[in-house]
């Protein structure tokens, strides 16, 4: 049956922002094209370069979408590299849509996929953004987020990172916070929770938006039939660990001491100086753990400041939307591949069977958990077995992970 849709010109404006430093030029035109052959419209795209050398770029952007005329095409180009939380609030400030899509460019949208966050979007109006079901493009079989976890030590994580995709996450379901590799937001909701802290550069403003957004009372919804494929850290693979260690350390600090309640913050500001202090023993980690803590603690009076201002708009307590039991990731963040193992399988099982009961999936997960409680989990091949054997639907994403678990 053919659904029907309203006219373009009755829809809301979508504003997709991509952010660009050095881009790899094919990841790009992938995801320019993906935007331009969106079955929504209207559509307003920004892109904003922080200053790539690299040749190509404009190019690039402007060929892959030259057959979208329809599709508004801004380039912003800036002098230098300002850093990811600053070239997005640039970008944002350039667009004029009810609805923001925040969008790496390592990241490729399906042809439905901004229609289905808009239609989520108008069924729930009184949520703030939608998360979509981010895959990793390789092998297009595993799920790099479904929205984000936050934690009580101000830190987060994508739910369901590393778990092999078999509908585990299918149900529409709150979540505590969006990832932006890929994410829908209402202008409206941005304008209340504020821009992105220019002072982080990069790494953990998405997850200290969500915390902002969070402690003011906003809500946001996991949308898993809008895809998206994604190259996990395609843009940051180049930077060296020291180098992200650094802002990452000092950006949590930052996150926990400005949104968590006293307690809380106080407690991270402790526990991060005293992890970073022992890691100073640590030849490779004592110049990046140096660094983040002098820049953390120099910053702490301008955090503090900013503190004062999000705690005065607190309307939800923390334990309202922290911590995220049995979230697992499976995810090696060295080679960046999903983790094999018979523990990944049970918890995956585990969850598709909350949301999708069904006899032959019992059966298969009480034998696989028997197994891992009995010692014969060891032995990976007869595992895969016993869930070939258990007459549970074995999907493609599913023979794929039984054929990692036989041929590690």
């Amino acid at each position: 049956m053919n659904e029907r849709r309203a006219p373009a010109e009755n829809r809301a404006l979508v504003s997709v922002v991509i952010v660009t430093y050095e881009p790899d030029l094919t990841m790009l035109e992938d995801c320019l094209k993906s935007v331009g052959l969106s079955d929504y419209r209207p559509l307003q795209v920004v892109v904003v370069d922080n200053g790539s050398t690299r040749p190509g770029v404009e190019e690039t952007i402007n060929e892959a979408l030259r057959r979208h005329q329809e599709v508004s095409v801004t380039v912003s180009r800036q002098t230098k590299n300002l850093g990811y939380a600053t070239a997005t609030n640039v970008g944002v400030d350039l667009t004029t849509g009810e609805f923001l899509l925040l969008l790496n460019p390592d990241a490729r949208l399906e042809a439905d996929t901004i229609r289905l966050l808009v239609d989520a979007a108008r069924r729930r109006p009184q949520a703030a953004g939608f998360a979509p079901k981010v895959i990793l493009a390789d092998p297009g079989l595993v799920i790099d987020s479904v929205g984000l976890v936050l934690h009580h030590g101000g830190q987060a994580h994508q739910r369901g990172l590393g778990q092999v995709d078999l509908g585990q996450y299918d149900l529409e379901e709150p979540v505590a916070g969006l990832c932006f590799a890929a994410a829908l937001i209402r202008r409206n909701a941005w304008t209340r929770v504020g821009a992105l802290d220019t002072s982080y550069f990069m790494f953990y403003e998405d997850v200290d938006w969500s915390f902002r957004a969070q402690v003011t009372g906003e809500t946001f919804w996991s949308i898993p039939k809008a895809k998206v494929f994604h190259v996990h850290s395609a843009s940051t693979r180049h930077l060296g660990t020291g180098f992200k260690t650094r802002l990452i350390q000092r950006n949590l600090i930052w996150t926990g001491v400005k949104n968590l309640e006293s307690r809380g913050a106080a407690r991270v500001l402790v526990r991060r100086t005293a992890a970073n202090l022992r890691r100073l023993g640590q030849p490779r980690q004592a110049v990046p753990s140096a660094t983040a803590l002098i820049e953390a603690w120099a910053g702490l009076p301008a955090v503090l400041r900013s503190r004062r201002g999000i705690q005065a708009r607190r309307r939800r307590a923390d334990r309202a939307y922290l911590g995220g039991h049995g979230e697992a990731t499976f995810f090696d963040a060295e080679n960046y591949q999903s983790q094999i193992s018979v523990v990944h399988l049970t918890t995956v099982l585990r969850r598709l069977y909350a949301v999708s009961p069904d006899p032959a999936l019992e059966r298969t997960l009480l034998r696989v958990i028997s197994a891992e409680n009995t010692g014969l989990a060891r032995d990976h091949a007869r595992v895969a077995e016993m869930v070939r054997g258990g007459g549970m639907k074995i999907s493609p994403a599913l023979d794929w992970f039984l054929g990692q678990l036989e041929n590690p």
